[in-house]
C-alpha cells in the first residue's frame, strides 16, 4: 500500500488521473489501474527503476517498458487512460514497446500478425514447414496460431481456448517420416494420420463441425 500511495501522491501533485488504483502483491508486488483496452501495472525493480506493463486479459503484454522516473510512469498511465493508441504511447515515451503483433491486437485481427511472427521466427525455423503448410490452408490461416514443443495449435479464441471458440492441435510424432497426430476440440477427434495434408484437413474438418453445430 506505501507504493500506490506514493503513486496517488505523484499523480495528484501532476494532476494525473489514475482512476481505480489498487495493490498487487505476490512475487510481482506493485500497483495497477484495470481497463478494459489493457490494465495499466507498475513494479518497483532495483533501486529507483520501475516496470510498466499494459496487459490485455492478464496473458499479452501490449507495451512495457523500464525506467528511472516514477513521473514519467504517471504519464504513461494519464495517456493510456485518456485513449491513447499504442503507436502514441510509444512516440511519447520511446523506452515503451510497440510491436506488430500487439498493434494487431488493438485493432481487433491479431491473427495475421501472429503468422507473420511465427513464420519469420529463427527460433521456429525447425517448424516452419507445419507452419507454412497449415497457413497455406484457406480454411486454417484465419485462426490464431501458436507453437508449443513443436507442436501447432490453431484456436478461434487467442485468449481463451474455450469450447465454443475450437482449439485445434497437430503434433508431429516422427523427425524423419510425415506422422501426426491431430485433437481437436470440443469435438473429441484425436486421429494419428500418415500425412501433413491429411493432418490439415481433419484439423479443418473440425473446425467446420464446430461451425455447423
Amino acid at each position: 500500500m506505501e507504493f500506490v500511495r506514493r503513486l496517488e501522491g505523484i499523480a495528484r501533485e501532476h494532476g494525473i488521473d489514475l482512476g481505480e488504483l489498487r495493490a498487487v502483491s505476490g512475487p510481482d508486488a506493485g500497483a495497477e489501474t484495470p481497463a478494459e483496452r489493457g490494465t495499466v501495472l507498475v513494479f518497483p525493480r532495483a533501486v529507483d527503476n520501475f516496470h510498466v506493463r499494459i496487459q490485455l486479459r492478464r496473458t499479452f503484454a501490449l507495451s512495457e517498458g523500464w525506467t528511472d522516473d516514477l513521473v514519467t510512469v504517471m504519464g504513461v498511465v494519464g495517456l493510456w487512460r485518456q485513449g491513447c493508441r499504442l503507436r502514441e504511447l510509444h512516440d511519447r515515451f520511446p523506452f515503451m514497446s510497440w510491436s506488430e503483433l500487439a498493434q494487431g491486437f488493438e485493432d481487433g485481427d491479431p491473427v495475421p500478425a501472429k503468422w507473420r511472427e511465427l513464420l519469420s521466427s529463427d527460433w521456429h525455423s525447425a517448424d516452419r514447414p507445419l507452419l507454412r503448410a497449415a497457413h497455406d490452408h484457406p480454411e486454417l490461416r484465419r485462426f490464431y496460431p501458436d507453437i508449443s514443443h513443436h507442436s501447432l495449435m490453431l484456436s478461434g479464441n487467442p485468449f481463451e481456448h474455450d469450447l465454443e471458440s475450437g482449439l485445434a492441435k497437430i503434433t508431429p510424432l516422427s523427425e524423419d517420416e510425415d506422422h501426426y497426430r491431430v485433437s481437436v476440440l470440443p469435438t473429441g477427434v484425436l486421429r494419428e494420420v500418415a500425412s501433413l495434408t491429411e493432418a490439415l484437413e481433419v484439423a479443418a474438418a473440425g473446425f467446420r463441425s464446430l461451425e455447423g453445430a
